[in-house]
């Protein structure tokens, strides 16, 4: 019984650690797919840092200010 036990754990144990190593994501995309999607990644994150930075400086709304006196 205790050997079977060790058996299993051990199966149990090495799945887990192919599993980790292999990745479930990268098996079903191509080169072509993942260059894409990194792509995309840099793309977005590129959009989201200006964005960022344009929050920062208040570039992200249009100025209310006027040279004329507004009532």
């Amino acid at each position: 019984m205790k050997r079977i036990c060790l058996g299993v754990l051990l199966c149990v144990i090495l799945l887990a650690v192919v599993l980790v190593f292999s990745g479930c994501r990268g098996l079903g995309e191509t080169a072509q797919e993942r260059s894409q999607d990194h792509a995309r990644q840099m793309r977005l994150e590129g959009q989201m840092l200006i964005d960022d930075i344009d929050a920062i400086f208040h570039a992200d709304r249009v100025s209310r200010l006027s040279e004329y006196t507004i009532r």
